[in-house]
């Protein structure tokens, strides 16, 4: 009788226990649904209009030197309407050709 009345409660227990664990396994089912769900909603607006703003503001510069290498054209681009707008000829840096820190094209990254 004490042996059954053992393992009436070690089987209630594991009842017990399984309930439990399947609660919290729809539980955390149903969180992570409802992030998915809500944290897209509230995320993308946000994201949407910051690319938005950084693509507003993509204009890119483009120095090309003349042949005599006296004088260079700027021009710019515009990444959001591709419109190509041209500039101001004028007097450019000179260049040591023989500066190993200059590639021979005259092409420097980032350089303004």
């Amino acid at each position: 009788m004490v042996r059954r009345a053992a393992r009436v409660r070690r089987d209630e227990q594991q009842a017990k226990t399984t309930r439990v664990a399947v609660v919290m396994a729809l539980f955390l089912v149903l969180l992570a649904a409802a992030l998915l769900t809500g944290g897209r909603a509230v995320l993308d607006p946000m994201l949407h209009a910051a690319a938005e703003v950084r693509e507003a503001n993509r204009v890119s510069k483009i120095v090309f030197r003349m042949p005599d290498g006296a004088f260079c054209r700027h021009l710019s681009f515009d990444n959001k309407t591709a419109e190509l707008t041209g500039g101001a000829v004028e007097h450019c840096a000179r260049i040591d050709p023989r500066d190993p820190a200059r590639p021979t094209n005259g092409f420097t990254w980032g350089a303004r």
